[in-house]
């Protein structure tokens, strides 16, 4: 597994007046999964869509990179907090399949494509899951539908906005040991939002803490 940073050049970030990073220079190791917490209305969500390109910094620079004698960048993958319900009636399978196709519905898929996304599904244990359409789905399951539509390009870190928000007690658990599971299969570091404590104890992988506030990163010892 390449050595992976999450790192701060001079950074500055805001939105709509909000500060959320102001002049920051910081590099983190990412090993296992990396927690960003904040309060609701931090700038968490803004600064992961920084880290995907998806919104540009004032001042400076915010990126995941490999160790500096690594040419490539790492991939990364991308799953919202709140995850859509486009074609709601359309099995699971189809919904992973298009995210491996990289387009919008198409009217038939390659069998080729087809095993793939189910490979995705059972790595998320979600492939019983497969001929089930989306929108009868509970919160959980949606999640794990999600996770393998994100690691369909095959991502060296996995984005995670709030992943386990919306989830109960045994949900959070499941999911905090699939993360160490896809970790182990997969070789993937994770970058997850939360904005409260969650229950760490007992987990197999490791786990650091960040926190974003009032402009500044600080790392949880």
């Amino acid at each position: 597994m390449k050595r992976t940073y999450l790192s701060f050049t001079e950074a500055c970030l805001s939105i709509s007046g909000n500060v959320i990073l102001q002049n920051v220079t910081q590099s983190i190791l990412l090993d296992g999964v990396l927690i960003l917490r904040g309060r609701n209305g931090a700038g968490k969500t803004t600064l992961l869509k920084a880290l995907l390109g998806l919104v540009k910094p004032q001042k400076g620079k915010v990126s995941v990179s490999f160790e500096p004698s690594c040419k490539k960048r790492p991939v990364l993958g991308y799953m919202p907090q709140k995850v859509g319900q486009a074609a709601a009636m359309l099995p699971v399978i189809s919904h992973v399949v298009a995210s491996l196709e990289g387009h919008c519905w198409g009217i038939s898929f390659s069998k080729t494509r087809q095993k793939r996304a189910l490979e995705l599904l059972e790595l998320t244990g979600a492939g019983f899951l497969a001929d089930r359409p989306l929108g009868v789905l509970s919160g959980g399951e949606r999640q794990r539908v999600a996770l393998a539509q994100a690691l369909a390009s095959k991502p060296d870190v996995l984005i995670l906005d709030e992943p386990l928000a919306a989830l109960d007690q045994q949900a959070r658990q499941e999911s905090l040991e699939l993360f160490g599971q896809l970790r182990e299969k997969l070789g993937l570091n994770f970058i997850m939002t939360s904005h409260e404590t969650l229950p760490l104890e007992g987990l197999s992988y490791p786990i650091q803490e960040i926190r974003l506030e009032k402009g500044r990163i600080y790392v949880e010892l």
